[in-house]
């Protein structure tokens, strides 16, 4: 899965991921950016994860989204 996002400002980029709101799993790139988007990695087939997405700018200012969840598909034959 890769989780997409925009911001108003150049940006860091970091999403919190896992099978509950305890979010076991976080990618980030630092690179600053209006236009994010980060591949989590190593997703079981048929399962629902947690997600939330955070950015802060060169001055240090964060944001953070809420809780979403998605559901990955069935694995191929």
């Amino acid at each position: 899965a890769i989780v997409f996002w925009f911001t108003d400002e150049n940006s860091d980029s970091q999403v919190e991921f896992g099978t509950t709101t305890a979010y076991s799993g976080v990618v980030s790139s630092s690179a600053l950016v209006r236009s994010h988007g980060l591949f989590l990695p190593n997703l079981a087939p048929e399962t629902t994860y947690h997600f939330r997405v955070r950015s802060r700018d060169a001055a240090g200012n964060a944001e953070l989204s809420g809780d979403d969840t998605f559901t990955t598909p069935a694995a191929g034959p």
